[in-house]
């Protein structure tokens, strides 16, 4: 695992601040390669060949140089296959198979390859540079293209090292910041700085750059007996498990206790009489935490398990955080990724975690939402109408207007679906925006439209969408940076592009059947795990966020709001945000407190203004 940069110039003292930025990601070892046309380089976290895997890794006669981040965890099966072609390798490890495959297939090398990976290829021959990201964007890889410079690296802090590149906002992807809590899709959030898309490569030549999708999904449904896809979800899963498994220093789990990381953890135990170590977080005040799962998990598969409780204190590791992640990112879990990563970076090179599977196999609570919307979308028109108009008395409260706009678009799945996720939705913009940045929209669409234009059923369009968008840009990219904050690997299982393939492919009655969410799993798994974790229901890893808010939380957020009152100003409407931040006097009602999940609602909004004013303090105002 690594941190990687380039740019097409030479510039020695530039190698050196991007090494400095990018040390965290590969504290073991760093170089690079540069001559009058390109300067590139790496910072390594050695995994996998310690003594001899560093890089850069060249072809045999020299012509390409390579710089990898990430694991190819079929590497063992490609260097039999490339030795039977004539290539010779120095090394056992991962990387090299790389630059050979590249010397073999040209740019469908990576059609072969099965892992997590960006990675730079330069040909000295041809003068060209070409730079990979694998599937599902498990590695990043972020680019400045202008003027003829082109500057990549696996991190955004690394680019801002050369002082051509300002720091300007994009106020499009503000707009898509307050709607998913993330920044989702190919532009970042500061001007002229993108990511290379996941499933993508990039060529450099002649002072130009070409960009070309080489891997994407597409749902062909396969009817068959429930035993049948059961044992195929399984062995490929078991595969991808057994896979990620490959190091040569020292693994880890995340045990939640749930059946995603209890699946994996399982068939850890059945591929390693090895001490296998898990770690389990849980809250103080939390929502049903799951350490009692989890311990029937660990003492059922022999593991080393940890116990690690958060509380509100834990605070205080927000500014670290947001500097860790660049770009502005509202999920409160990265909270507990980072305490985490920071309490075994002594014990683990490598963590393994459930990552991937709600999205591949409908395992989150909006997909049932959804369903319950469309048996209300079967009654009659005329009383559906009703029941919106009634709903005009009720205040003008985040809550409600949410609601309103969820069952105004009950005969629209799309728009609906938009509203469920959006944590401002497009009715709520109206009074949380300020009028200025409101024009500066000009009604901007804060949703890519084509991920839920797809061909394909309901449940399949929404989980298409997640992929594309909330599983890439939050949750593989909030995984990535803060273990590598602390130098930890983070591997996901359910990430595997063989099984997400293959879940394009099993009928949505063994995904979401009834109500009962990733049945598919469940069925695979139910002679290996107790059924009373085949049997547990979803459970969402919900930050106590609510109950915080009455303590170090609460504090930090009001300092915060009040120390910003120009750039509340700029954005958002102050009355708005001092109505979300007295939302615990509205919540006082019977109404509110009927449901914890109410309360939840509304702290999550006012996370979002906080995360964003840190991260605009942190990367906007102050000089670096």
């Amino acid at each position: 695992m690594c941190g990687i940069f380039g740019f097409n110039f030479e510039n020695k003292k530039l190698i050196k601040l991007m090494i400095k930025s990018l040390k965290h990601r590969g504290p073991n070892h760093s170089s690079s390669y540069n001559d009058k046309n390109i300067s590139i380089g790496y910072t390594r976290l050695s995994i996998i060949d310690l003594e001899g895997g560093n890089q850069p890794m060249y072809n045999e006669n020299g012509s390409l140089v390579l710089f990898f981040n990430g694991e190819i965890y079929n590497f063992e099966e490609l260097r039999v296959e490339l030795e039977k072609k004539g290539h010779n390798f120095l090394t056992r490890t991962d990387t090299e198979v790389i630059v050979h495959a590249y010397e073999e297939y040209g740019h469908d090398c990576l059609k072969h390859f099965n892992g997590m990976f960006s990675f730079i290829i330069y040909d000295s021959k041809n003068k060209e540079i070409f730079i990979a990201r694998d599937r599902l964007g498990i590695k990043p890889l972020y680019y400045y293209f202008e003027d003829k410079t082109f500057v990549f690296a696996s991190e955004i802090k690394a680019l801002y090292n050369y002082d051509k590149i300002k720091k300007e906002i994009k106020t499009d992807v503000i707009n898509r910041y307050f709607t998913h809590r993330y920044c989702p899709g190919e532009s970042t959030i500061f001007k002229g700085i993108k990511k290379l898309l996941p499933g993508h490569y990039l060529v450099y030549k002649k002072e130009k750059i070409k960009i070309k999708k080489y891997w994407d999904l597409s749902f062909n449904i396969k009817k068959s007996p429930i035993n049948k896809i059961s044992r195929e979800f399984r062995d490929i899963f078991e595969q991808s498990v057994k896979y990620r498994m490959i190091s040569d220093v020292s693994i880890g789990a995340l045990l939640s206790g749930g059946i995603d990381s209890s699946s994996i953890v399982a068939m850890m135990r059945k591929n390693t009489d090895d001490k296998i170590r898990t770690y389990t977080l849980g809250f103080e005040n939390g929502i049903k935490n799951e350490f009692g799962p989890a311990k029937l998990i660990s003492e059922k598969f022999n593991t080393d398990h940890k116990e690690f409780t958060i509380d509100s204190s834990y605070i205080k590791y927000l500014p670290e955080i947001v500097k860790q992640l660049d770009e502005p990112l509202a999920d409160p879990t990265v909270l507990p990724n980072y305490v985490l990563a920071k309490k075994t970076s002594g014990e683990i090179k490598v963590l393994l975690n459930g990552d991937g599977a709600d999205e591949i196999l409908g395992g989150y609570e909006q997909y049932r939402y959804m369903k319950y919307l469309k048996y209300y979308s079967y009654a009659p028109k005329i009383l559906r109408k009703t029941f919106i108009e009634s709903m005009k008395i009720l205040p003008k409260e985040p809550f409600f207007l949410k609601l309103n706009e969820f069952l105004k678009n009950a005969d629209n799945i799309d728009e609906s679906y938009k509203s469920l996720i959006s944590v401002f939705g497009e009715e709520e913009k109206k009074y949380v925006y300020s009028k200025t940045f409101k024009n500066e929209l000009n009604n901007n669409n804060s949703f890519d439209e084509k991920y839920l234009k797809i061909k394909a059923d309901s449940l399949n369009k929404m989980l298409f969408h997640d992929i594309k968008t909330y599983l890439s840009d939050n949750m593989l990219m909030k995984f990535d940076r803060l273990t590598m904050a602390k130098s930890i690997e983070g591997r996901v299982p359910f990430c595997d592009h063989k099984l997400v393939e293959f879940s394009t492919r099993i009928p949505i009655e063994y995904k979401l059947k009834g109500f009962n969410e990733k049945f598919i799993l469940r069925h695979s798994m139910k002679n290996i795990l107790p059924k009373k974790i085949i049997k547990k229901k979803k459970q969402r890893f919900m930050v106590p966020t609510d109950t915080w808010y009455t303590k170090e939380f609460g504090e930090f957020s009001k300092n915060l709001i009040d120390e910003n009152e120009q750039l509340i100003e700029k954005y958002l409407d102050p009355t708005y945000i001092n109505k979300i931040q007295n939302s615990d006097k509205f919540l006082s009602t019977k109404l509110m407190n009927f449901n914890r999940h109410f309360g939840l609602y509304y702290s999550r909004q006012l996370w979002s203004v906080t995360n964003f004013l840190l991260w605009h303090n942190e990367f906007i105002d102050r000089n670096h």
